[in-house]
């Protein structure tokens, strides 16, 4: 009797050879997939935020423009007294430049006024200085007319009241329709960082000197 023939052990080899190298290509493309999956959502988060923020143009850089000092009498304490300061003007618009040069001497003039009507108590606390700030910019922009002027406070009288009456009869309005109004002639301080990310009109004032005597 003839013997059956064996399978060669070679043809078995060759079989198992193409299943390793179908396992080895799922997993390459698993990671891949992971690869591609991943950097997607990176980009999604964070990728994209950073692309919008380099394609925003950068801020424009401010603009000074110092005013010449100011020498003022203040309002008595206890003694004639006086201030010397120096003022300078920061806005971010090129455009304004040109306009508080041509509105320079009623920009100075409502200053001198401001300036003049301090009292030395007034100006010493550092709470009193970031006043002085709003309220020269406040009157810096009525005049280049970034801003409504604070209307001007009336004194009137209750009925059959005259001028010895007392103070209690004495009201201060803005408009007869407003007696009780609240006194809108200075804007409340803004934050620090609130005046930086403003981009409008007078961004802040810096005293470049600041001396009471």
């Amino acid at each position: 009797m003839a013997k059956a023939e064996k399978t060669p052990p070679a043809a078995t080899d060759g079989a198992a050879k193409p299943n390793s190298k179908k396992k080895l290509l799922f997993i390459i493309l698993g990671v891949l997939v992971l690869v591609v999956g991943g950097g997607a959502g990176w980009y999604f988060t964070k990728g994209g935020r950073h692309a919008e923020e380099a394609k925003a143009p950068p801020p424009a850089p401010p603009k000074f423009m110092a005013l010449e000092p100011f020498t003022v009498n203040l309002q008595n304490d206890t003694s004639e007294q006086f201030l010397q300061i120096g003022i300078t003007l920061k806005f971010v618009e090129p455009e304004l430049e040109e306009q508080i040069k041509l509105h320079m001497p009623e920009i100075r003039s409502r200053l001198v006024f401001l300036l003049s009507s301090k009292r030395a108590s007034d100006l010493v606390p550092v709470e009193g200085k970031k006043k002085l700030v709003q309220e020269i910019i406040a009157e810096t922009s009525s005049v280049l007319g970034l801003r409504n002027a604070p209307a001007p406070k009336i004194v009137v009288f209750e009925d059959n009241a005259g001028p010895d009456a007392g103070a209690s009869s004495a009201v201060e309005t803005g408009s007869a329709e407003a007696a009780s109004a609240p006194d809108e002639t200075v804007p409340p301080p803004v934050p620090v960082a609130a005046r930086r990310d403003k981009q409008t009109g007078i961004v802040d004032v810096l005293f470049t000197s600041f001396i009471i005597q």
